[in-house]
């Protein structure tokens, strides 16, 4: 009965998620399942105010090729994924802020880190950076640099880029490959933290974080209806297939970089669907450092605070499982964590719900899509500010004017 009941569910599915095809998400799965994860700290001593470059970068004695890097505002936790093979990572003061290392900055380094098995992994790597330059280690970097490509010409390119919703990359069939061929997505697909005009210290920006199967192209109306005399929206754009807390790692990661450039002083979220659990770990990773906080003010939008039981019945009875439905199954391990840090004070929740639309899927009242129940979970409503339901549903409250206008409130403080 309930594998009955599945065949038609699926359907149901494909229909709100734009489509789906098991035996890609098979191939995808398998190709991640290919891929090799870094993870480490960098250290220093004594302490260093100048962000940290984090460069991962093949050992190869020919032509080493930078993979991956990582801009952090101070020393910490990093991690990479990359194609099994033998790798080495440097990590360095950047004094002067221009991605590039210079022979008067502190630098420290890893040793062979060899991953040719796929699927392996390196743990617990310490990077130092020591007090004084080491000159074997400056020597090393020269030799790379005259044999690779050790200069960074940012490969986060469209990290900042300045784009329109109308980017043909936003379009549903790009978000159906972000959930069901992330791995596809990252390959073809640009994506990060753009831009819909040069940064202007005047204006606050506001980061815009859309839900599973989405793109930033949902927010067309609340971003039209946004006060751009004063806000700038920032749009993130993701492969909703992956697991939750990679999602966050990433955006912090960006974030960091963009606090680097710009030194912005506020950033308030709206996030749609999915996309609030997206950005609670991301406040939630950021509240743990000790950093000064930049997050200010959280506003979510139709956010499944208790999960959803797609994913459920997805783990049990689907022939591929996509790996974000381990975190969105309702009592999973990420939505248990959500709450386990309260917001900072400076970080108020506006908790926005939608009550309309008859539910495909068993649990209750909803708004066709999330239930009313997982949208107001009672430890999301004990930490917001203001909680409020609209007569909409999971997407045309989108597009009510009544949400432009109140966003418009809360991003003023005049809520």
């Amino acid at each position: 009965m309930k594998k009955t009941f599945f065949i038609s569910y699926l359907l149901t599915l494909s229909i709100i998620m734009g489509g789906c095809s098991f035996s890609r998400l098979k191939k995808d799965l398998q190709e991640q399942e290919r891929l090799v994860r870094i993870e480490g700290e960098v250290t220093a001593h004594p302490a260093t105010k100048a962000p940290i470059m984090v460069v991962l970068l093949t050992e190869d004695p020919l032509q080493p090729r930078v993979i991956n890097y990582k801009i952090m505002r101070a020393p910490g936790n990093f991690t990479f994924f990359a194609e099994p093979d033998i790798y080495r990572i440097f990590a360095y003061e950047d004094r002067n802020q221009d991605q590039r290392f210079q022979a008067d900055e502190r630098v420290g380094k890893s040793g062979h880190i060899e991953l040719t098995k796929a699927g392996s992994r390196a743990d617990n790597l310490t990077i130092k950076i020591p007090e004084i330059p080491d000159q074997e280690i400056i020597r090393k970097i020269k030799g790379i640099r005259d044999r690779g490509k050790i200069a960074l010409v940012n490969s986060r390119n469209h990290l900042g880029k300045i784009i329109t919703l109308d980017n043909p990359f936003f379009t549903n069939e790009f978000a159906a490959m972000g959930l069901w061929q992330p791995l596809k997505f990252v390959k073809e697909v640009p994506f990060g933290i753009f831009f819909m005009e040069e940064y202007q210290a005047t204006k606050t920006p506001v980061l815009f974080v859309h839900g599973i199967n989405g793109s930033p192209l949902i927010f067309k109306k609340l971003i039209e209806n946004l006060d751009h005399t004063h806000f700038q929206p920032w749009l993130a754009y993701y492969p909703s297939g992956v697991k939750l807390d990679l999602i966050a790692d990433y955006l912090y990661s960006l974030l960091e970089e963009l606090h680097t450039r710009y030194n912005f002083k506020q950033l308030p979220v709206v996030a749609h669907s999915m996309g609030g659990l997206v950005s609670r770990a991301l406040i939630n990773l950021h509240t743990k450092k000790s950093d000064p906080l930049f997050f200010d003010r959280l506003i979510t939008i139709s956010t499944p605070w208790a999960g959803h039981g797609a994913a459920e019945m997805g783990l049990k009875y689907a022939p591929a499982v996509i790996p974000v439905w381990n975190d969105v199954v309702p009592g999973s391990k990420f939505l248990e964590n959500l709450f386990s840090q309260p917001l900072p004070m400076t970080n108020p929740h506006y908790l926005l719900f939608s009550f309309k639309g008859k539910s495909r899927f068993p649990g209750g009242n909803s708004d066709g899509v999330v239930t009313i129940a997982s949208q107001l979970r009672p430890q999301a409503q004990n930490n917001a500010a203001l909680v409020r339901g609209f007569d909409e549903d999971h997407i045309t409250i989108l597009k009510n004017d009544a949400v432009s206008k109140l966003l418009n409130q809360v991003l003023s403080h005049e809520q």
